[in-house]
């Protein structure tokens, strides 16, 4: 019998926020596995914000997905089938693959998970998985969190976001806050995410509102900013640097649902009056440097272990949420990370 499959492909760019009618979820069969080659059953399709611009007809984020290929994405799985030394049926493994229930692929884009028993599967894609590692990996590898910095988070109550509060107050920040939409979820990233304070963006009505709210929370400016919005958000915490500031960018929400791309922050120049710098950074890349990972993740699990670390991960069944569950994202209807749940 041939091995079949189904995978969300593109039909129609998308027009501002995805929609469900820019999807088609196609039924088909599997190929034979060649040399090097892996079949895999997903389990977790994690929901991650940049995907949509590979969407934009523009396609200026990685590769972008043609009308009628199938997208792209983080996957979660379990090796079926295997035709590589690497990896061997069982395994479960994470990589870049498409938005699929089964696949086969290149045995070199996944690597072998070790799973802790007595924490849920999904976490592999939150704190133990690219959230986690972002959020790190930001902090301190790209803008270089020093002891006594004050920082600032915007999304603070997302995926990566809330990671980042906690990582910033466990490598010694000495002030934490963070953006976020909604009261209730300014309440939850101090209350849950160890933020000093949340300024709700939503109850600022222009950047100059946003930037006098966070300079009453942050009256001596910010050292370190990792910034997963952009828009009004990135141009306060350019207002508020500090000498020597560094912001590591790790997203654009704002911009991703864009028709044309928005005009740029106001003040740029601020980091040339500071003498600060400003630098955007991948996940992906950095997925290459095994032993960098590893090492990121060690110290993830250490935390964790120590019950340092709160996380939230929002499940959603069925590989036929996808195009709901990836809407959320936009709407901002969602707690923590959001992860479809496709097999178990």
């Amino acid at each position: 019998m041939t091995d079949r499959g189904r995978e969300w492909r593109l039909r129609a760019l998308p027009r501002g926020a995805l929609a469900a009618g820019d999807l088609e979820l196609v039924e088909l069969a599997l190929p034979p596995l060649a040399d090097g080659q892996v079949r895999l059953r997903v389990l977790r399709l994690p929901m991650d914000p940049a995907i949509r611009m590979t969407l934009a007809s523009r396609g200026d984020y990685g590769a972008g997905v043609a009308v009628g290929a199938a997208v792209r994405g983080l996957v979660l799985g379990r090796v079926e089938a295997s035709r590589s030394s690497a990896l061997a049926v069982g395994d479960i493994v994470s990589g870049f693959g498409t938005w699929s229930d089964r696949l086969v692929a290149d045995a070199a884009a996944f690597s072998r998970v070790a799973l802790i028993p007595d924490l849920a599967l999904s976490i592999h894609t939150h704190v133990l998985g690219t959230s986690g590692l972002a959020a790190l990996h930001g902090l301190q590898d790209v803008a270089g969190l020093r002891p006594g910095d004050r920082v600032l988070v915007s999304a603070a109550a997302g995926g990566v976001g809330s990671l980042a509060c906690q990582f910033a107050r466990l490598l010694g920040a000495s002030r934490v806050v963070g953006i976020a939409g909604g009261a209730g979820k300014c309440r939850i990233a101090v209350e849950r995410y160890g933020c000093d304070a949340c300024i709700d963006h939503r109850a600022a009505p222009d950047p100059q509102a946003l930037e006098a709210a966070l300079r009453s929370a942050l009256p001596e400016g910010i050292d370190v900013g990792f910034e997963n919005v952009g828009g009004a958000p990135l141009q306060a915490a350019l207002a508020l640097l500090r000498p020597g500031a560094r912001i590591a960018l790790c997203g654009m929400i704002a911009e991703y649902d864009a028709a044309a791309p928005a005009p740029g922050p106001a003040n740029l120049w601020n980091l040339i009056v500071q003498r600060a710098r400003i630098e955007g950074f991948r996940v992906a890349p950095l997925l290459a440097d095994r032993a960098r990972v590893d090492a990121l993740l060690a110290r993830i699990e250490g935390w964790l272990r120590a019950g340092a670390l709160r996380y939230d991960i929002d499940e959603r069944d069925g590989i036929e949420a996808v195009p709901q569950a990836f809407a959320a994202l936009s709407s901002g209807r969602h707690r923590g990370r959001l992860v479809v749940r496709v097999a178990d």
